[in-house]
């Protein structure tokens, strides 16, 4: 396995499908031989502002920046899945925390398509377990363990908050781990 696509979404909440959606989805493209990663697909999700309970906002807000009204521009949902099951399928795939980015979310209708695409173990799973445990959301650990590995912010993502850039400090976390660094 050459290559690799890294998942990560903005949710409205932590607890998965059906209570919580996804806002905004980024995927980036990594060639574990060369070490290269690019940018391969991001959007944010069609979600209308007056569907968000309070604690989605506040939520989607916290981890994100995003309010409602940033995803009323969004993509439609049903176009959002179409897209990325094109460019999964087929493919080798991975994320932060799989348990999180894809069994509370992409498993689901109209994201599922685990059955055409092979899952990896999390993109996290040689961190030391206070990297990639406990209260923090998932964007905020996923800044934590970027910002342990990558102090000076070597590989250039800066204060990005969209799925885009948790997609690519994922990327260069699953990089160095497979360095053994």
């Amino acid at each position: 396995m050459d290559t690799v696509y890294v998942v990560e979404v903005h949710t409205d909440g932590e607890y998965g499908f059906p209570r919580d959606r996804i806002a905004e989805i980024g995927i980036c493209r990594v060639d574990t031989c060369t070490g290269d990663v690019e940018s391969a697909f991001s959007t944010r999700v069609l979600l209308e502002p007056g569907s968000f309970m309070k604690r989605q906002r506040q939520y989607l807000s916290a981890t994100s920046g995003l309010t409602p009204e940033d995803l009323a521009g969004g993509m439609p949902e049903a176009e959002a899945a179409r897209q990325v099951k094109r460019i999964l399928a087929g493919k080798t795939v991975t994320s932060f925390d799989i348990g999180y980015t894809f069994k509370k979310f992409l498993v689901y209708d109209p994201w599922d398509i685990t059955r055409e695409m092979s899952v990896m173990s999390s993109a996290s799973v040689g961190l030391p377990p206070s990297l990639r445990e406990g209260t923090l959301s998932q964007p905020e650990m996923i800044r934590r363990a970027y910002g342990t590995l990558f102090p000076d912010d070597e590989k250039g993502i800066g204060d990005g908050r969209s799925a885009l850039d948790l997609a690519l400090m994922t990327s260069f976390i699953l990089l160095e781990m497979r360095a053994g660094r």
